[in-house]
């Protein structure tokens, strides 16, 4: 391909940079300073140009610069502020910069790093959580609470669409069913932001609208250190987790190892509702469910990360993760009472169900990076081998009962489900700066090799009879190859990023029950564009577009049955097609602390698990489909400010209107069309409650006016969580305490009405949580912790143009 072949080239002729700047920040023991202030001012005004941060080693960059005169300016907490002319025509390396103790300010004085919690970029969202009272949470708790973030079922949605997870800028590929599990096996001891990025650029997957990346934290200092966590939740079950992480660092190998237990047991409720209809259009029956499971589960989760710094230019790195939750245990208890029409009594039945699960999974990744051009340029490859193994059996009996209560009929079957996924993804980036161009370019392959087994089993009789009917075996392979070229361009008031995306899609999916081998190929390119307009000193406009896509995923395309009763079961679809997404946003950002977005977002072939009832058999069937259409028009406006020195605020709010177009397949109209107008609210505050800013306060409050998801609509969502957080011991130790869904608001009923359709449910988990958790630091733990993340200094959050 020519894309590849001109990326091959310029690796090959490794072409010299201009107009970059890039350095290291050390301090007097000629360790790292992270996150630290790197900032350029135009000569000779000294008017704001350029700032960016230092990385976890120090390390910063500042790319596309006009050629000059300006001043270099590097900062920390703790540190003389070191300040230097330079005239810059080219790449220029500051190589390492000392920063000295500022001592006056640290005689007698704990040194406590402020950075900010909330950062604000014209793509996307940081927010700093490391030190605060989510440290001791873990990763699903902690996308929760992230502003702009919110979940839906098992979903992680960004402006009213799912995202797309990643972590340290590699994408998270397990199943839906399996993403929560995996998230709460990471320890939020490990998180250092979480980035939510609305308008992903080229060498992002072209999946997905919005991408959520999790940032995890590396090893700063020389030698040793390490930490223990733990955490304790109850609502109406308990749930733990313990945890620990280790660093090792030297000059040439980082090491960052972790471990967590999670035993748990979960209470979920729910609460369902189906009103079946004659042909004439009145109503027949109504059906009311209680639903009751209870998981337990002892999760064990160990990954780490090896770094090995070859010479100045050469380093690789090796990850790993392994993951497992065997013996898991759901058992559900379902009651089902039917009011026929005009009767004043019921009949039903009562649905026991056992399930046992065993699963494990995980992911090995390896990467060379090589740096040249001083640094300007970087080429990396990378693998990645993921794997799931999962065995699900069912053990389900059902009683009926009349009116009077007297037992009429028995029904009881076994399952027994097996899936293995082999995922082996290949990639090749490169990225440059050419004059005052920055060039990215890159490929990749990846491979999905599904193989799942369900053998299905009547036992009414008392043993077990095999039903070759409800039984299958489902083969799903699936190759994308891909390519993108991204160029991004700053001008003293303008900036432009422009992408483009090509892949290629091989899908084949063999159902032995179906007795067809469903086949899918298809090219698409996915571009998209960015343009910064810089108004004033103080004003923003950015347009942006981009063009996305959703793939069905392989357990949605399973053809397989799960019962949850007799009479409400769901199905997979091994026809659905990929729905393809339009993006259009216009915003606009008032000193870099308030922003205003206007976007149109339109899916066409949306995917979507639609419930459908049949008022013939009285059975409710949940399934995978493609919608017609989903569109969406919002206005979105979201600031942050620190109040005083001690409060800091960040709100959010949504306007947004809804529609969507699918087939009704049993109802008389063929078509049906649903739309709602909503809104959408989230506060996050910070409040510092001691001089020594080792105490501090949370809250978190979001409301939901009414959301559309699917056929579904939720009304009326309300989700509130204070949280205290508290060092100790010089910051060595620091303790959590939370308090989830305060007023018992967060769960409400969705219901799908329309036609000869009515169905609703209530879903009830453990929400209302009391959570403590500790964390205690050991080992080479230096005074000067550069990874908390509360509120920086007022004026330096008022630096003209500076994005932090």
């Amino acid at each position: 391909m020519k894309i590849i072949t001109l990326m091959v080239l310029l690796v090959s002729l490794q072409i010299t940079a201009q107009h970059s700047i890039q350095g290291n920040l050390i301090d007097e023991q000629n360790q790292p300073v992270a996150y630290a202030n790197a900032l350029l001012f135009k000569m000779p005004d000294s008017t704001y140009y350029k700032g960016t941060t230092t990385d976890d080693n120090g390390r910063f960059k500042m790319e596309n610069i006009a050629t000059g005169d300006y001043t270099f300016a590097a900062s920390y907490i703790g540190y003389v502020t070191l300040s230097r002319k330079l005239t810059i025509n080219n790449t220029t390396n500051l190589n390492d910069l000392l920063l000295s103790t500022a001592t006056e300010s640290l005689d007698g004085v704990t040194v406590t790093a402020r950075r900010p919690t909330i950062e604000k970029r014209p793509d996307r969202l940081i927010f700093n959580v490391v030190n605060t009272s989510l440290s001791t949470s873990n990763a699903a708790n902690i996308l929760k609470n992230t502003p702009g973030v919110f979940e839906m079922n098992g979903s992680y949605m960004v402006q009213n669409a799912t995202a797309v997870i990643y972590i340290n800028d590699r994408r998270v590929y397990i199943t839906q069913d399996e993403l929560n599990d995996f998230l709460r096996s990471q320890s939020g001891d490990n998180i250092k932001s979480v980035e939510v990025i609305t308008n992903p650029s080229a060498n992002y997957d072209a999946e997905g609208v919005a991408v959520i990346n999790i940032n995890t934290s590396k090893g700063v200092s020389l030698g040793y250190k390490g930490s223990i966590n733990g955490s304790y939740s109850i609502d109406e079950l308990a749930k733990y987790q313990i945890g620990t992480s280790q660093f090792y660092k030297n000059n040439w190998v980082n090491i960052y190892a972790n471990y967590s237990y999670n035993p748990r047991k979960d209470l979920k409720l729910d609460e369902a509702q189906v009103g079946f209809f004659n042909p004439d259009g009145s109503r027949s029956s109504r059906w009311f469910t209680d639903f009751e499971k209870v998981t337990e589960s002892d999760a064990h989760n160990l990954n780490t990360a090896i770094d090995f710094t070859l010479d100045d230019s050469n380093d690789i790195s090796i990850s790993a993760n392994y993951s497992a939750n065997n013996n898991q245990d759901v058992r559900t208890d379902v009651e089902t009472f039917i009011l026929p029409s005009g009767s004043m009594s019921f009949d039903g039945f009562d649905t026991n169900s056992d399930l046992a699960i065993d699963r494990t999974t995980g992911f090995v990744n390896a990467a060379w990076n090589n740096s040249f051009n001083q640094g300007a340029g970087r080429f990396s490859l990378e693998g990645n081998y993921i794997f799931t193994d999962r065995d699900k059996t069912q053990d389900l009996l059902s009683n009926f009962f009349d009116q009077n209560g007297a037992t009429t009929s028995t029904n009881s079957f076994f399952t027994d489900a097996a899936q293995t996924i082999d995922i082996a993804v290949a990639k090749a980036d490169y990225e440059n700066t050419i004059g005052n161009y920055l060039l990215k370019a890159g490929a990749k392959f990846s491979d999905v090799s599904s193989t799942s087994q369900l053998d299905f089993f009547d036992t009414d009789t008392g043993s077990r009879q095999f039903n070759a009917a409800l039984s299958d075996r489902f083969i799903y392979d699936e190759n994308i190859y891909a390519a993108y070229f991204q160029v991004d361009r700053d001008w003293d008031r303008w900036a432009m990023a422009l992408g483009l995306r090509a892949e290629q899609t091989d899908v084949e999916g063999d159902s032995r029950s179906l007795g067809q081998v469903n086949t899918q190929e298809y090219f698409e390119l996915f571009p998209n564009l960015s343009v910064t307009n810089q108004v004033s000193d103080n004003h923003s406009l950015t347009l942006s577009y981009r063009r996305s896509i959703e793939r069905p995923r392989y357990e949605s395309l399973n053809p397989f049955t799960y019962f949850i009763n007799d009479n409400n079961v769901n199905t997979g679809n091994p026809n659905l097609r990929p729905s393809f997404t339009n993006r259009l946003d216009l915003n606009w950002t008032i000193k870099n602390q308030y922003s205003f977005d206007l976007y149109y977002v339109n899916t066409k072939g949306a995917l979507a698990i639609l419930p459908f009832q049949d008022n013939q058999t009285n059975v409710l069937n949940s399934q995978n489909v493609n919608m017609e259409y989903e569109r969406q028009y919002s206005f979105d406006f979201s600031t942050y400010k620190y109040l005083t020195q001690s409060i800091f605020v960040q709100l959010q709010t949504s306007l947004y209107h809804q529609e969507n177009e699918f087939r009704a397949l049993k109802s008389e109209k063929e078509l049906q069309k649903l739309n709602i107008t909503g809104f959408y609210f989230s506060a996050f505050s910070r409040i510092t409650l001691s001089k020594d800013r080792t105490l501090s306060l949370d809250v978190n409050t979001s409301y939901l006016s009414n959301y559309l998801a699917g056929s579904y609509e939720l009304k009326d969502r309300l989700e509130t969580k204070i949280g205290f957080y508290k060092s100790l011991w010089n910051n060595r130790a620091f303790v959590t305490l939370d308090y989830s869904d305060i007023f018992l608001s967060q769960n409400q009923p969705l219901r799908s009405r329309y036609q000869n359709q009515d169905n609703e449910f209530l879903a009830i988990p453990e929400t209302n949580l009391i959570t403590i958790g500790f964390t205690y630091k050991f080992g080479n733990f230096r005074l000067s912790n550069r990874d908390v993340s509360t509120p920086d200094d007022q004026e330096r959050t008022n630096a003209k143009g500076v994005g932090f």
